[in-house]
């Protein structure tokens, strides 16, 4: 008994929704397949979820309370009109 396989028929599942296999999906749609990704944590991988964006998110607004902390010493006061004056 042989088994033929149909190839014409475009359905793929991809394991893992990380940046390699959201990309085969998006390739492997763009091509005409039918895609379903498999992925248990969510798509983006971990750089995405837990490690690169959270932690650059975390630093950039540090760095913007920091700069809001410091912010007081950028207003001048004249003593002949007393209104604030602004450094750029």
């Amino acid at each position: 008994m042989t088994t033929q396989l149909d190839f014409t028929a475009r359905k793929i599942a991809i394991l893992g929704g990380g940046p390699g296999g959201y990309e085969a999906a998006m390739v492997a749609a763009s091509l005409g397949a039918d895609v379903t990704i498999v992925e248990r944590d969510g798509l983006g991988g971990s750089a995405v979820l837990t490690d690169v964006v959270p932690s650059k998110t975390l630093i950039a607004t540090a760095d913007v309370m920091t700069r809001f902390a410091s912010a007081s010493s950028l207003v001048l006061t004249s003593e002949t009109t007393g209104s604030p004056r602004w450094l750029i």
